[in-house]
C-alpha cells in the first residue's frame, strides 16, 4: 500500500496564530514496510516540508503499526 497519513493537530478549520505552528499526525503503510518519510504542505501543495518522525524505529520487517510525526513551521 502507498503510505497513508492523517493530521491530528491542529483540527480542520482551526484558527492558528501567526508565528511557529506545530503540525502533528500519524502515518502508516502496508506489508510490514516502515514509514521512512512524511512530507507536509501548508500551502495547498505548492511547497513541501519534511516532518520529523517521532518515537522508536521498528526492527526491519516489523513495521506493522503507525508512526507518529511532527512538523514545526512558520505561518504568516
Amino acid at each position: 500500500l502507498p503510505v497513508q497519513s492523517a493530521i491530528t493537530h491542529p483540527r480542520p478549520g482551526a484558527a492558528v496564530p501567526a508565528g511557529e505552528l506545530t503540525v502533528k499526525g500519524y502515518a502508516w503503510s502496508g506489508g510490514g514496510r516502515e514509514v521512512v518519510r512524511v512530507d507536509v504542505s501548508l500551502d495547498g501543495g505548492r511547497t513541501w516540508r519534511v516532518a520529523r518522525l517521532a518515537g522508536e524505529r521498528p526492527a526491519l520487517g516489523r513495521a506493522w503499526a503507525w508512526a507518529l510525526w511532527e512538523l514545526q513551521a512558520p505561518v504568516a
